[in-house]
């Protein structure tokens, strides 16, 4: 079973351009003032995903890497519990986190990471190897459109 490529996705959303932020300049400025809250909340609501899918993406690697050395559910010791309480606990962070405020097309992408993010962590609950694959490849599929969304939303620069 493949393990998550965290890195690949990561690194588009976070505050590592090279690009500078915006300064003082005036045809700059008036897009800053009318931003809102609507990108205040897309801002707040991608720092919790890029947080949590983080974190998710170590957890479930760490469960695969056990699942495919032993083959076995039931020699994986707690590494399903725990890719299933993170998997949980992330999805609760980001839906609390989306607050009304976030712009449609974000939200959409929010709620179907959400919903892939259930039927994975049901699937390790069930140890269903094969429904597994799929849901895995759903779930890295909309985490990165999300990632690739809140990328127009972070701040870039230093």
């Amino acid at each position: 079973m493949p393990a998550v490529a965290a890195t690949m996705s990561l690194t588009g959303c976070g505050g590592s351009s090279n690009e500078s932020a915006p300064t003082g300049d005036s045809s700059v400025a008036p897009v800053a003032s009318t931003a809102g809250a609507g990108d205040e909340a897309a801002i707040a609501v991608c720092r919790q995903v890029i947080t949590s899918a983080g974190v998710m993406v170590r957890d479930y690697n760490a469960f695969i890497k056990r699942l495919n050395a032993t083959q076995n559910y039931a020699q994986i010791g707690t590494e399903d519990r725990y890719a299933r309480e993170t998997l949980d606990t992330g999805a609760r962070l980001i839906r609390d986190a989306s607050t009304p405020e976030v712009p449609e097309t974000l939200a959409d992408k929010v709620y179907a990471f959400l919903g892939a993010t259930e039927k994975l962590s049901e699937q390790i609950r069930k140890k269903n190897k094969l429904a597994l694959n799929k849901a895995m490849t759903e779930w890295g599929d909309t985490r990165t459109e999300l990632l690739d969304a809140c990328g127009e939303y972070m701040p870039t620069g230093t």
